[in-house]
């Protein structure tokens, strides 16, 4: 599938670097261990997969702004910014919680 992600702006009307589109848990179910991206302006063909720790990084240090996505009837659904917790953890809800809330998103 082809279809083009045309990023959105953020509140303050910066655009999203990249997109978290799936997920995968940690053995237990509790964490998250990586994550399959998408670059703002490719398409779903241009997935990567990187780990929970270095979008953390990426995101803390302020080098990359992120959002959920998902892909619904073949149209990009455009979902929750996504922030650093501790340093290591991913949530779309700064609410200090350990627990991730990115589990609507896919697994691979």
């Amino acid at each position: 599938m082809s279809t083009q992600l045309y990023g959105i702006a953020d509140v303050g009307g910066k655009m999203v670097d990249f997109y978290i589109y799936a997920v995968r848990m940690d053995q237990a179910g509790q964490h998250i261990e990586s994550v399959q991206i998408i670059k703002n302006g490719k398409s779903l063909n241009d997935v990567t997969v990187n780990s929970r720790q270095f979008v953390a990084e990426l995101i803390g240090s302020g080098l990359a702004s992120f959002k959920t996505i998902t892909l619904v009837n073949n149209k990009w659904v455009y979902g929750a910014d996504v922030h650093v917790i501790n340093d290591i953890f991913i949530t779309t809800d700064p609410n200090k919680t350990k627990i991730d809330n990115l589990s609507h998103l896919p697994r691979f």
